[in-house]
């Protein structure tokens, strides 16, 4: 097993935030969830040009000017999945949503005032919003899936 690096990006406009909701593996955790767009930095990508590409590959958003505001190191002890995923937060941001991948996610804009409601955002990625809202330091958090019951803890070391 190796480390895997990600990229996820927070795209702030007019007072909303886009997200994605992965629609493809109802294996995975995040399914039918709605989470910030990334992915895989691709080997001699640098972070902000693999954040670029994943913001555009799915949802058809350009974002510039972006802000590396976090590291979250993600672990799940079953199978076994370790990354560590570097979050940007943007809030400049061009385009229209589009459904560029319709097989595996849907993009949508989900508005700030009510994030923290919304049953279909994972309550980690609403306390790491909340985090990106509030304060201007950087986020360091761990997300972990134990083992034997894959039962989810999260934390904010800083």
């Amino acid at each position: 097993m190796s480390v895997k690096v990600q990229v996820s990006c927070i795209a702030i406009r007019d007072d909303r935030v886009a997200l994605i909701k992965k629609i493809n593996n109802p294996h995975q955790a995040t399914f039918q969830k709605l989470i910030p767009p990334g992915g895989h930095v691709e080997l001699c990508e640098t972070l902000e040009d693999a954040c670029a590409r994943e913001m555009w590959e799915e949802t058809g958003l350009e974002v510039r000017d972006l802000k590396l505001r976090g590291v979250v190191t993600f672990i799940g002890h079953r199978p076994g999945y370790h990354s560590v995923c570097f979050y940007f937060v943007t809030r400049d941001v061009c385009g229209d949503l589009k459904q560029n991948e319709p097989d595996i996610l849907i993009p949508s804009w989900v508005d700030l005032a009510s994030y923290r409601s919304n049953a279909d955002i994972p309550d980690y990625h609403k306390d790491f919003l909340q985090h990106f809202l509030e304060t201007d330091s950087i986020l360091n958090a761990r997300v972990e899936w134990l083992a034997p019951d894959d039962r989810l803890v999260w934390s904010i070391l800083s």
